[in-house]
């Protein structure tokens, strides 16, 4: 999927009925595919890896990025989908 990042979002939970706390960094995405009518209508997020973590956070917001997607959560994000996946290569700055 061709991603443009609309803003940077982190979050942070506490551990809970058993669970671990945890934290996330998202990108909140406007879906760019080709061909148009193709397109997800809604702002999607993409989580971030941590390896991906340095190269695009903080330098990400309006550039497009190229996602390989391998899973779709629904449920987090105040119902917003989350895209999992990994990110191609790119240069921010």
């Amino acid at each position: 999927m061709s991603l443009t990042v609309f803003k940077e979002v982190h979050n942070t939970w506490p551990a809970k009925n058993g669970k671990p706390a945890g934290e996330s960094y998202d990108l909140l995405c406007m879906d760019n595919s080709n061909p148009p009518e193709h397109r997800m209508e809604e702002m999607l997020y993409y989580r971030t890896k941590e390896e991906e973590r340095p190269k695009v956070w903080g330098k990400s917001v309006g550039n497009t990025i190229q996602v390989g997607v391998s899973k779709i959560r629904h449920g987090e994000n105040g119902g917003k989908a989350t895209l999992l996946g990994s990110q191609k290569v790119k240069t921010y700055g």
